[in-house]
């Protein structure tokens, strides 16, 4: 016996709402889920970074300034963490005893080229400068990018060993650039 819909029958409607709600709760937890695993592979990452010596807050510190839309307000930060460290006492107050400190916000534009480039280089960035194409900050980005990403590559296959010889508690192979390894040809 087939029902027939009559006035004021929401039969159909609710239908439709029990499947739109299914069809964005599926969405919602395979988003869930995806979200669950890129958090515990985060924090994998995190205990292996810190087994390797770098501090969660560290890398915290980095993605928020790498990601901060202005990016003066992670130097007037510092600035101002600074500031309070010397009124504490616990480093040389800048304005009494030089220069020392107040320099560090004050990196002329070719500086901030270089380590732009070099930062882009090193993380494996796009190869692109942003300055227009063959002008001299364009070329100095383009340099220092190149110069990050041969420290990238040069030193990361060692340090990669290292990291997965700690992980599985063994020691790395040596690679004979240790000017400390023993010589057990004797």
């Amino acid at each position: 016996m087939t029902a027939t819909a009559t006035i004021g029958d929401n039969t159909k409607a609710e239908r439709e709402r029990r499947v739109t709600l299914a069809i964005y709760h599926r969405k919602d937890r395979d988003l869930a889920a995806k979200a669950a695993a890129i958090a515990a592979e985060k924090k994998a990452n995190r205990l292996n970074a810190k087994a390797a010596g770098v501090p969660s807050s560290q890398l915290d510190h980095l993605l928020k300034s790498f990601f901060a839309e202005d990016q003066q307000k992670p130097v007037d930060k510092l600035k101002r963490d600074m500031e309070n460290l010397a009124y504490l006492g616990l480093i040389p107050d800048p304005s009494i005893k030089g220069d020392l400190f107040t320099r560090v916000d004050r990196v002329d534009n070719e500086g901030m080229i270089r380590a732009k480039g070099f930062f882009a280089g090193l993380n494996g960035l796009d190869r692109v400068s942003g300055y227009d194409a063959g002008s001299v900050d364009d070329k100095m980005w383009l340099d220092s990018f190149d110069a990050g990403d041969r420290e990238y590559k040069s030193d990361s296959p060692d340090i990669m060993a290292r990291i997965t010889a700690a992980q599985s508690k063994e020691e790395a192979p040596a690679t004979g650039d240790d000017p400390f390894e023993l010589d057990q040809t004797n």
